[in-house]
């Protein structure tokens, strides 16, 4: 448990009334970012607000990363759970990684042979997401399943060191879920892999 280690300060408060001045001028909902950031932190999913108000909400965190008591298995189930809505919400996936090293458990293990299933048209842009799998058979149905909706999918392979993973799968996504899920920094990752590539997928 990370305990908080003191009070606000004056810049922060500062922090705190700019982002409320910009969400009122932009005549968005008015919202207390530090309540929503401790539901957040404490593994509340929050969906009714506009994607803006996350993008502030996670770089107040960020720079306030003491001042929070939080558990990591929390953090870490909110993002199993919800990880690719709050990546789309922020839009932003350096900004995703710096509050994911900040708050996940870490991992303690070595190299690893993993797989992922990713949409071609954010491959295409090198925006290769966070989330992958030894079970290559749950990246593929990924890769022709809800990832190839958009514009098609592919099948990925890469070798990721240590250093590139961000934690390892909770009781959760092993077990309930059966997908085995690694969080990685997609910043270091090797030699990435095409093994397939699928079609636009339709009902």
């Amino acid at each position: 448990m990370y305990k908080a280690g003191k009070k606000p300060s004056l810049n922060t408060q500062r922090f705190r009334m700019l982002i409320l001045l910009s969400v009122l001028k932009g005549r968005e909902v008015s919202i207390n970012y530090n309540e929503l950031a401790s539901k957040l932190m404490a593994g509340e999913y929050v969906c009714e607000v506009p994607d803006k108000v996350w993008v502030y909400t996670l770089k107040y965190i960020i720079s306030n990363i003491d001042t929070f008591a939080f558990n990591p298995n929390d953090i870490h189930m909110l993002w199993v759970v919800n990880g690719g809505h709050i990546r789309g919400r922020v839009s932003n996936d350096q900004l995703v990684l710096s509050w994911l090293k900040l708050t996940l458990p870490k991992y303690t293990g070595g190299e690893l042979e993993l797989y992922r299933g990713e949409c071609k048209f954010l491959y295409d842009q090198g925006l290769i997401g966070f989330c992958w799998t030894p079970k290559m058979e749950v990246a593929e149905k990924f890769a022709m399943g809800l990832n190839a909706i958009e514009s098609g999918g592919v099948l990925l392979k890469t070798k990721i060191g240590p250093e590139a993973i961000l934690s390892a799968p909770n009781i959760h996504s092993k077990d309930l879920l059966g997908e085995s899920e690694f969080t990685c920094d997609p910043t270091k990752l090797g030699q990435v892999e095409v093994l397939k590539s699928y079609k636009k997928y339709s009902k």
